[in-house]
């Protein structure tokens, strides 16, 4: 018997859902539209980048480190910053003057160290972007020091004007940016790392308490020093002995009261214009400080100090005993001692060898590295001053606008 296959019910059919061709289209226009808003932009900021000469790897990483807006907005560009993006070592604050300096200059965390040093200054970034567009590293250094250029152009003319014979060794212009004794800073506490020179004095009041006689084998008589440094001067003296440049302590620790009747007598003789010629004023000499020494050669001419073997001696030794010298003649310019060129200043072993390295006078790379900031708003970045070794402290000593000689010595 045959079954009967059963008949499946089927459901009325309803009228069947057609999607608008408009509505697809809508939605497609609406993706392109979204698409374009993304990614046109990106696409055209790309083509100006590669304009200004970069290339495509370098937008990558320009795009990947959010530079782009502001690359195109001040038209950044130059080899020296395209490379510096491509290895990664850009620092973003920067960029204005990596895109400034000419391909034949890198910049370091000193530069930017300085930038910020000259910014805290009183100059302007649009001075500061002329002075790094036009001047080396060495050039700019002196700006520490100098008085505030209200037209910096003449100094940048300056600068270029003697390029030939001017050095990170030797450095002269023909110009005087420096007025002495003016804004003169005032400390009572005295720091082995002190700055002193026509702007930065010591007071009264201060004398060391570690004064330290130095034999008569290595001295004049009546010589003294700060221990530590009375110490290392002796390990200098009998290696200068040893290598056949002996020498002797001529002028050590002078007192206050001691600078300021020597002063007074000189400027009764010449007039106290004439005396800062011939000597410091009172509380402007680093002798004070116990940590100066002048020597004399025992067995060479003094007068032609810095051609004798007892000067190329302590060109080569002095920072390995904790001194520099202190006044190199080729740096006149810069801290306006001409006769002093075997002037010895102790700092330790580790500054002395900064410092020499450097090739900066102790006044540019007190100013540079040691000295505290006006205003913490100039202050770099943190890594910077780590880097650099530079201090982060804000200025508490006091200042004034001129600084007259003791009364004692008028």
């Amino acid at each position: 018997m045959t079954k009967k296959r059963k008949r499946r019910l089927r459901r009325p059919a309803g009228p069947r859902r057609h999607i608008r061709k408009s509505l697809v289209v809508c939605v497609l226009v609406l993706v392109l539209v979204i698409v374009g808003i993304v990614k046109v932009p990106g696409m055209v900021n790309n083509s100006k980048l590669r304009t200004l000469g970069y290339s495509e790897e370098t937008v990558k990483k320009i795009n990947a480190e959010k530079l782009t807006s502001v690359i195109l907005k001040n038209n950044y560009y130059s080899d020296y910053l395209a490379q510096c993006i491509d290895n990664g070592t850009i620092r973003k604050d920067y960029l204005f003057l990596y895109a400034l300096v000419g391909d034949e200059r890198e910049l370091t965390d000193d530069d930017f160290l300085l930038y910020n040093r000259l910014l805290d200054f009183g100059y302007e970034q649009d001075q500061l972007e002329n002075l790094f567009k036009n001047l080396k590293f060495f050039e700019l250094t002196p700006l520490l020091i100098f008085d505030y250029q209200w037209d910096e152009t003449e100094y940048i003319a300056d600068c270029k004007k003697n390029r030939d014979h001017n050095s990170a060794d030797a450095f002269s212009l023909d110009g005087d940016y420096l007025t002495e004794f003016k804004n003169v800073t005032t400390t009572t506490e005295v720091s082995d790392t002190l700055l002193v020179n026509n702007r930065y004095r010591v007071d009264a009041s201060y004398a060391p308490t570690d004064l330290v006689d130095i034999s008569t084998e290595y001295a004049a008589d009546g010589q003294s020093l700060r221990k530590e440094a009375a110490t290392a001067f002796l390990l200098l003296a009998k290696a200068a002995l040893r290598n056949d440049t002996p020498f002797f302590a001529s002028n050590t620790y002078v007192s206050y009261e001691n600078q300021s009747a020597y002063y007074k007598s000189i400027s009764s003789q010449i007039g106290s214009s004439l005396a800062d010629v011939y000597t410091e004023r009172p509380g402007f000499s680093e002798h004070q400080t116990g940590l100066a020494v002048n020597i004399s050669a025992t067995y060479e001419s003094n007068a032609n100090i810095t051609d004798t073997g007892v000067y190329k001696f302590l060109v080569e030794n002095a920072n390995k005993y904790g001194f520099i010298l202190r006044y190199p003649s080729a740096k006149a310019a810069i801290t306006d001692k001409e006769d002093e060129p075997v002037h010895l200043l102790y700092l330790g072993k580790d500054l002395a060898a900064k410092v020499t390295a450097s090739k900066l006078t102790y006044d540019e790379y007190y100013l540079l590295y040691l000295n505290d900031w006006y205003d913490a708003k100039d202050l770099p970045s943190a890594d910077i001053l780590q880097s650099t070794g530079c201090i982060d402290t804000v200025e508490t000593h006091e200042k004034t606008d001129e600084a007259t000689p003791s009364p004692t010595a008028n």
